[in-house]
């Protein structure tokens, strides 16, 4: 072998350990063409790529057009010689293909097309002469790319500020090349890793593999099968799992699902199912795990239990309990070095509290995999927690890693427990058809900085709007974000959290895998909102929030104008209703008013007709209330005692009542409409027709009895008031006496 070949071989493999293939992106990745002509970096880390004049900008998973006006465009008189691009400040940039001449706003990232008003000669010779940028590769980038087989097809070529190169081809897409760590290996197919990951090793390095009829311990080279030939009590049938316990015993299960204790050296099995009855409740055990010297949790296909060691007693795993929103099927189960249980199941991870497993059973589910059917767990040396998936491996603490193609990782499902830990460190999944990868952990996930989150699309409805835009019409109420820390290196290890205030006060996680995430919100309501996003690195540090401030504006009919103007309207309404309430009220007071009063005239009437013609005079009668009624009563009993007294008179009779003179004129006029003389003669009259009537005392000594001087007034008086003299009316009063007797 030649010096020079020598020489390109040892560059090339050295080359092939800092580059490493990592992504390609064709037409189904959103390029508009596979002829890249133009890769140009952006301040906020976007690749702006040119395909033959049409235009996109990376997105972190693949690339989103940008729409170009070419008719306001500079169109070239003359062909020019490439393609080429000038910044003017940091956020103008000048392009030019061999047609036309570009302008691009990398702050809106969007083409701007006052492009006749600002290019002028001096900016045109510089972007065609003096200051023309183009991408050249420097002799390593080139021997890459030609030990690649690119050189045909090589387009165009730049190198972003993460050290990755973007190698455009003439009309195979984009390969991007990214300086690589240790990759995940894939193990041949009957590697004995393989075979020790899919058993079970305890803590002597004894490793313990499953037999159709027992379970096989390797020691030091050396292998012996335990059956029921050499162990009394063992069923002949295949073992399932075996799990070593605290005081050395090992808790053994075959495929019929009888659980028991196994002493290797005793070659003993002692059953548990004939002492456990309720063991029978449990469909097929898959695994346990000591969380304690006492208690082992007991896992199966349709539920677990806690097993108590010592009393051979079970109690409930209260876990479960939550757990059973999501799943009854339990895959595989880890105590950590600080005392958390986690918890594999078929839908979903869960950890809780060693020290709370009896109490509450408080556990709560882990969210941001790509994938929630875990198949197994395993600590490495630095007590970190791993999770293989039916679609990939995540590290879990000290923060959610997910890894994914950059890695080596293909996306594949791993074996239920078949995982294990080598001497060196190497942590070993093993996967379907007999294969494993295995992978340094420190190697693979390394020390990353925190990149900033940018907005790589932001929809309304549906449609693309522009982030400058911060007010939307009261119909833009459906609201998609779509962002990524443009981190091409590692994207499936970028984790995601965002949310939306004041609607959201807790942060949701995501995590696609492919660098990118979207945040979706539909029917928001009109106000302010403010969408924060953030990612974080493998350590676990959360970067610095990207903040968009967005109002959604009323509609015209709740604009603060129309609120307005519906409060004064509520108002002069209220107003208006209450005018004609009480309107209503005052013609229906007045209406009550007019009917009191004309039944106080009907009462009157009643009364008067009642005092004028009936000779007893009933108070109740000639009264229209009970104050009446009282004052009448009194004025009675007056006149009674000084009925026969000639020299008394209202005045007397308003001082034995308590009132003045005045008082009884009104009253007597209200209720009778006479004075009160009249009303104290009346009532003298009306006794003298009683005692005509009813005593047969002479004419003038009746006179005297009510109170009158003589004999001759008293008639007069009496004439007037009953028609005819006292003699006549005694006359009279005696003949229909007379006549109703004859009858």
């Amino acid at each position: 072998m030649g010096r020079k070949t020598l020489c390109a071989l040892l560059w090339w493999m050295s080359a092939m350990t800092l580059w490493a293939t990592h992504r390609h992106w064709v037409v189904a990745d959103g390029l508009p063409t596979a002829e890249v002509r133009q890769i140009i970096e952006l301040p906020n880390r976007q690749m702006l790529v040119n395909c033959e004049g049409e235009f996109c900008l990376s997105n972190g998973a693949g690339f989103n057009a940008i729409p170009c006006d070419y008719r306001h465009t500079f169109q070239l008189k003359e062909f020019a010689k490439g393609y080429g691009r000038l910044w003017q400040g940091d956020s103008l940039l000048w392009l030019h293909d061999f047609y036309r001449v570009y302008l691009f706003d990398a702050r809106t990232r969007t083409f701007r097309y006052d492009v006749a008003q600002r290019l002028d000669k001096a900016l045109m010779r510089k972007l065609f002469e003096g200051e023309l940028q183009r991408d050249v590769p420097d002799l390593r980038q080139w021997q890459c790319i030609d030990s690649l087989g690119l050189a045909k097809v090589y387009g165009t070529m730049t190198m972003d500020s993460q050290g990755g190169l973007w190698i455009g081809t003439r009309n195979d897409g984009i390969i991007y090349l990214s300086p690589r760590k240790e990759k995940i290996t894939q193990l041949p197919q009957d590697h004995r890793l393989i075979g020790i990951a899919r058993s079970y090793t305890d803590s002597k390095g004894r490793i313990w593999r499953y037999r159709a009829d027992g379970i096989e311990c390797e020691e030091k080279g050396k292998t012996f099968l335990y059956d029921k030939t050499n162990v009394r009590g063992l069923p002949y049938n295949r073992s399932t799992f075996i799990q070593q316990l605290p005081d050395g015993r090992f808790l053994l299960c075959d495929s019929l699902s009888t659980l028991g204790y196994f002493f290797p050296e005793k070659r003993l099995f002692v059953e548990l199912n004939k002492k456990l009855r309720n063991l029978k409740a449990y469909r097929h055990f898959v695994g346990a795990c000591p969380v304690d010297r006492q208690w082992t949790v007991v896992y199966a296909q349709n539920g677990a239990f806690v097993l108590d060691i010592h009393a051979d007693t079970v109690a409930d795993f209260l876990p479960a309990r939550e757990i059973e929103r999501f799943t009854t099927k339990y895959n595989c189960m880890l105590r950590d070095l600080d005392g958390k249980l986690w918890i594999g199941t078929q839908s979903g991870l869960f950890v809780c509290e060693v020290a709370q497993l009896k109490e509450s059973g408080a556990v709560r589910r882990i969210e941001g995999l790509r994938n929630n059917c875990i198949r197994s767990l395993i600590l490495d040396r630095k007590g970190r927690v791993w999770a293989g998936t039916s679609n990939g491996i995540s590290r879990i603490t000290p923060n959610l890693v997910n890894l994914g193609n950059e890695d080596g990782m293909p996306s594949v499902s791993t074996m239920e427990r078949a995982v294990c830990m080598t001497e060196s460190g190497r942590l070993v999944f093993a996967l379907g058809g007999s294969s494993a990868v295995w992978f340094s952990p420190d190697s693979v996930i390394g020390e990353e900085t925190t990149l900033p989150v940018v907005i790589t699309a932001f929809k309304a409805n549906g449609r693309d709007i522009s982030l400058q835009q911060v007010e939307l019409a009261h119909d833009q109420s459906h609201l998609t974000f779509q962002f990524s820390n443009l981190d091409y290196v590692a994207p499936s290890h970028s984790l995601y959290r965002y949310r939306l205030l004041p609607l959201e006060k807790e942060w949701n996680l995501i995590n696609d895998g492919g660098g990118q995430g979207e945040a979706d919100y539909m029917a928001l309501p009109p106000g302010n909102y403010q969408f924060e996003v953030q990612a974080s690195t493998s350590a676990g540090q959360w970067g610095e929030a990207t903040v968009v401030d967005i109002e959604i504006l009323p509609p015209l009919w709740l604009t603060w104008w129309a609120k307005t103007l519906y409060v004064l309207l509520g108002l002069a309404a209220v107003l208006l209703a209450g005018h004609l309430y009480l309107k209503r009220r005052k013609s229906q007071l007045e209406q009550k008013n007019d009917e009191r009063v004309n039944r106080l005239f009907e009462l009157r009437d009643k009364a008067r007709h009642q005092f004028a013609q009936a000779a007893k005079i009933d108070p109740e009668k000639i009264s229209a209330n009970k104050e009446e009624e009282e004052l009448v009563e009194k004025m009675l009993k007056a006149i009674e005692k000084n009925m026969d007294n000639i020299d008394y008179t209202v005045d007397d009779m308003a001082s034995d009542i308590a009132m003045s003179r005045a008082s009884i004129y009104k009253k007597t006029q209200q209720m009778l409409g006479i004075t009160p003389n009249e009303f104290l003669r009346n009532v003298r009259l009306k006794h003298a027709a009683h005692l005509l009537d009813e005593t047969n005392e002479p004419v003038n000594r009746i006179s005297l009895m009510v109170g009158f001087q003589t004999s001759r007034y008293f008639s007069q008086c009496f004439r007037q008031m009953f028609g005819m003299t006292p003699s006549e009316y005694r006359a009279h009063k005696n003949g229909n006496t007379a006549d109703s007797a004859r009858l």
